[in-house]
């Protein structure tokens, strides 16, 4: 049998004339093959240029991709169209960006599968989301970053496609749903799916059995990679007075919140983590903390200096201006003597970078260039929504150690919100669960995975 997707020879080139490589690619029916490495090596460039829908100013794309008897790079684009609208689900990074910002979930279900309304609420059920009718009323930005993705999982199995591509999908998932993920997309592949998959976490690739296909020198090829540990928490410090502080909080609709009756205290140079599921109200609680969102209940103590609390959000794309460089961005609201390119090289954002607008930047490029950004003001407490999503395990390291890095200088508290248990455990000096909209108090029973 023909596989679902193979490529020879497919060269990705930049204006610059930088190129991105990759010699062999074989996505058999019923398989998977995983693009891994580090942010902005290009997995999702390679993705989209597999696809033939790489659409870049004076980018250039050469070799051959086949699929169904033809090669992609070569047809019409009639019948490229036609392939990606009746062989192909496309999983994006960004699940959000992927739907009408105007339209309610169900409706835009409906159109992409053609299947009735009652059927994509159960498919969503099916998928773990809880409440399914109600969120298919919602519009996309209404939603958490997992239902989103479990939405785009929906249009997949209701299409039964040949080729699933997946960009980054453990990035805006906690553990439990990255689980049931990885059950839905088994039954894809049980069913003949071939999944091509984009990302930096090796184990879920090898939850799916898929090849690996590793960056190293801008060339994809069959490599082992070892995970880097995070950093190791510091017990020598002591938290200094409260600089942040809810009571009572309740945020969300009458009768309907998402967080109700929260009570946090944070002091200075303290690292408090908080973990749930996907939906379980982790973001609002952050945007609630930073004063983005009016409580319906409740109050937030905030420092009185209007920069105090940055806030790091998960969408850093929607966090940066468009068209404005980077550069120009932390100049804005740099503090006096920061120094940009050295935080940047500690951040693992390229010099060059600093010169590209967000639309040139990768994902992860771009949530590094949002933390730059928050730490240029040198702020008194950091909150970090998902900080290491999208991110390969080096340069999430990274990251991280910056944001540790800005508490050792200048005691800076740290508000963290994740869905990787194995960070919050390393690095918090607090781990909370966010249950009900309630903050608890974590107790392991049981090493993370």
């Amino acid at each position: 049998m023909a596989p679902a997707l193979q490529a020879r020879d497919l060269v990705v080139r930049s204006p610059m004339g930088a190129a991105i490589a990759v010699p062999a690619l074989d996505v058999p029916r019923g398989g998977a093959v995983a693009l891994v490495g580090p942010s902005g090596c290009g997995k999702s460039t390679v993705l989209a240029a597999a696809l033939g829908l790489l659409r870049r100013p004076g980018w250039s794309v050469a070799g051959s991709v086949a699929a169904d008897g033809e090669d992609l790079l070569a047809a019409s684009p009639q019948w490229r169209r036609r392939w990606l609208a009746n062989r192909v689900a496309v999983l994006p990074q960004d699940p959000h960006a992927a739907f009408d910002p105007l339209v309610p979930l169900g409706r835009q279900l409906v159109d992409l599968t053609g299947q009735s309304r009652e059927e994509c609420v159960r498919m969503l059920g099916w998928l773990g989301v809880v409440a399914p009718g109600d969120v298919a009323g919602r519009l996309s930005a209404q939603v958490s970053g997992g239902q989103a993705q479990r939405a785009l999982l929906a249009v997949a199995f209701l299409r039964r496609p040949a080729l699933c591509v997946v960009d980054e999908p453990s990035a805006h998932l906690d553990e439990a749903t990255l689980a049931e993920v990885e059950a839905r997309l088994t039954v894809l592949q049980r069913d003949g799916c071939g999944l091509l998959l984009a990302t930096h976490d090796l184990r879920f690739a090898r939850a799916l059995q898929a090849t690996p296909l590793r960056c190293v020198d801008g060339v994809f090829a069959a490599c082992a990679e070892e995970a880097a540990a995070w950093p190791a928490r510091e017990s020598n410090t002591s938290p200094g007075a409260p600089v942040l502080a809810a009571r009572g909080l309740a945020v969300g609709a009458p009768g309907a919140h998402v967080i109700q009756g929260c009570d946090l205290q944070v002091r200075g140079g303290e690292v408090v983590a908080f973990v749930g599921p996907s939906g379980c109200g982790k973001t609002t609680l952050l945007r609630a903390l930073a004063g983005q969102i009016t409580p319906a209940a409740g109050a937030v103590e905030r420092p009185r200096r209007r920069t105090a609390v940055q806030l790091v959000a998960q969408d850093a794309s929607g966090s940066l201006t468009p068209s404005a460089r980077v550069r120009r961005l932390v100049a804005e609201a740099c503090a006096p003597g920061f120094d940009v390119v050295a935080a940047a090289a500690a951040l693992g954002l390229p010099a060059a970078a600093l010169d590209r607008a967000r639309e040139a930047l990768s994902s992860g490029e771009r949530r590094r260039a949002a933390l730059l950004r928050a730490l240029a003001v040198q702020p008194d407490v950091l909150l970090l929504d998902e900080p290491t999503a999208s991110l390969d395990r080096a340069t999430a390291v990274s990251v991280v150690e910056a944001a540790l890095q800005l508490r050792r200088e200048r005691g800076t508290a740290i508000v963290l919100a994740t869905h990787d248990l194995e960070l919050a455990v390393a690095v918090a000096d607090r781990v909370l669960v966010l249950r009900g909209g309630q903050l608890c108090q974590f107790v392991p029973s049981s090493s993370p995975r």
